[in-house]
């Protein structure tokens, strides 16, 4: 066999092979690598709200007032920023849900395009 054939042979096999492949990688090791990134991003969105420190603080006086009205408004400025970075936080997870969603739909909606602009 010629140097050609055999080559356009292995590259005919390689790009059936990767499209055969590809649906098994999309759903196993792709899906996981995109898992963790979301996770990732989740993690870091928390280090930035940094919402573990104001949990921390809650009851800590701002200013340094420790009267009682600089505890009570500290208290409640805190725990308005702890509500708000809290729905911040569980609009994002929500966002990377949606996302991972759609990373597992996509190649189903890609098909049935495909298939729909075919038979019309």
């Amino acid at each position: 066999m010629s140097l050609v054939l055999h080559s356009l042979r292995l590259v005919f096999l390689d790009v059936l092979g990767d499209f055969v492949f590809f649906p098994f990688w999309w759903y196993t090791i792709g899906f996981w690598q995109m898992f963790r990134k979301c996770w990732l991003s989740l993690l870091e969105r928390q280090r930035d709200l940094a919402i573990d420190i104001w949990l921390k603080n809650l009851f800590v006086p701002m200013y340094g007032q420790h009267d009682f009205a600089g505890r009570v408004i500290s208290f409640f400025m805190r725990l308005a920023q702890i509500v708000g970075r809290s729905l911040v936080l569980f609009i994002w997870l929500m966002m990377l849900l949606i996302f991972l969603g759609l990373w597992l739909l996509m190649p189903v909606g890609i098909v049935y395009k495909i298939i729909f602009n075919f038979s019309a």
